[in-house]
């Protein structure tokens, strides 16, 4: 995840960049491909405060965590938050 600060842009580690305690013991991460019974494709984002979907990417919810993953492949292309609750 990068930050943009008045400094430049500040690259922050995945376990801070998902901003949990928990995201140390995720049991996946970026570049992962997860088994579609695993992940939850998030269908409405404006209930989790999300935008449109970046082009060729899927919102989606997977052992807890809010991610974006490549809808062909399943690879997990970013982990953004904690997400324990599934709202759609």
């Amino acid at each position: 995840m990068a930050v943009l600060t008045s400094g430049g842009v500040f690259y922050a580690p995945q376990a801070f960049a998902a901003g949990t305690p928990d995201a140390e013991s995720s049991e996946f991460g970026v570049g992962d491909v997860l088994p579609a019974e695993e992940v939850h494709i998030i269908s409405q984002p404006g209930l989790y405060g999300l935008g449109p979907e970046p082009a060729d990417s899927k919102y989606a919810i997977a052992h807890g965590m809010l991610i974006r993953i490549d809808p062909k492949t399943g690879k997990v292309l970013s982990i953004l938050r904690s997400q324990s609750t599934v709202l759609d």
